[in-house]
């Protein structure tokens, strides 16, 4: 994970809240660095912490389920404006109503 990150950075998210384990260093490099989404294996919710405190320091964030009302609104505003959302309590699947979100976002 060195190669990935350097000891500023870590001590930054370990500043905003990030453990300093290792899983909790690659999901901080997953979510800083991925090309896509990150998508966090997080037990404990440690992750899902820092992440909630980092976005909603810097932009709007928004914290929601697949089962939260108007979801797909919440998203779309989101994308629109430049806001922030997490997804929590994702099961195996991802609800296939995103799909061509997630494809049109994609970073080439």
């Amino acid at each position: 994970d060195t190669f990935l990150t350097d000891e500023v950075t870590t001590s930054r998210w370990a500043s905003e809240g990030l453990p300093s384990d290792e899983l909790s260093i690659q999901n901080g490099i997953l979510t800083n660095f991925a090309s896509r989404y990150p998508l966090c294996i997080d037990p404990q919710m440690q992750a899902v912490t820092w992440i909630k405190t980092k976005e909603s320091r810097t932009r709007e964030f928004k914290s929601i389920t697949f089962n939260t009302n108007n979801y797909i609104k919440i998203m779309e505003l989101a994308i629109r404006f430049g806001s922030s959302i997490l997804f929590e309590g994702i099961g195996i699947e991802i609800d296939p109503m995103i799909d061509p979100v997630l494809e049109k976002n994609i970073v080439k």
